[in-house]
């Protein structure tokens, strides 16, 4: 006698809106943590301190003395903000992400990326302090912007695999679906029903 299938092991569910934002989020999480590798990689490339760029981003909180101090608060405080920036960029863009097809996902990270590029030259580092804009030019923030870029466009990947294990917009959960090995079998409609048949080996 066939048996019912067990239900394949799945997560909580979520909705379809928030694996977008989960999505997007570690878009954001591994596009960061490149772009600080990257400001690191940089800084020591033209002899300056490693910690230049955080310490300068931490301008944000701790002023003009960040120029003059080393490692310390200042670099964990601008590293943080430089992070979750990225992060929040990344959540932003889930929403407008296609989860489907990957060209249109990488032409809307191309445009996200550039809007957050011209944000960033005119709103952030000018709020960092008077010559953040100077230590965040173009030559540093360009392969920021492109390995940011290589993150957004890994959201399809990212989007599938928490919709395969939360089951987002999969419709109703595996456990209720009834699978077809687990249906009785009925006898087919143009069987022949045997009669009756007589004793003494007459038909």
């Amino acid at each position: 006698m066939p048996t019912a299938a067990l239900p394949e092991n799945r997560g909580p569910g979520l909705s379809a809106s928030l694996c977008r934002l989960w999505a997007g989020l570690q878009c954001g999480v591994g596009g960061g943590v490149l772009i600080l590798g990257w400001f690191i990689l940089h800084s020591l490339v033209r002899k300056e301190y490693w910690w230049s760029r955080f310490n300068v981003a931490g301008g944000l909180f701790y002023g003009p003395e960040v120029y003059h101090s080393g490692l310390g608060r200042a670099t964990l405080s601008g590293a943080a903000v430089l992070l979750l920036y990225y992060c929040l960029a990344g959540m932003v863009f889930g929403g407008l992400a296609d989860p489907v097809s990957r060209l249109r996902t990488l032409l809307r990270a191309a445009l996200s990326v550039g809007l957050l590029h011209a944000f960033s030259s005119f709103c952030l580092w000018p709020a960092m302090g008077l010559f953040a804009p100077l230590w965040f030019g173009w030559k540093t923030t360009l392969p920021a912007d492109l390995l940011l870029l290589l993150a957004l466009a890994r959201f399809p990947i990212y989007y599938r695999q928490l919709a395969e294990f939360h089951g987002a917009g999969a419709g109703p959960p595996a456990s209720v679906v009834e699978p077809i090995e687990a249906q009785p079998e009925t006898p087919a409609a143009d069987a022949p029903i045997p009669g009756p048949t007589l004793e003494n080996g007459s038909r």
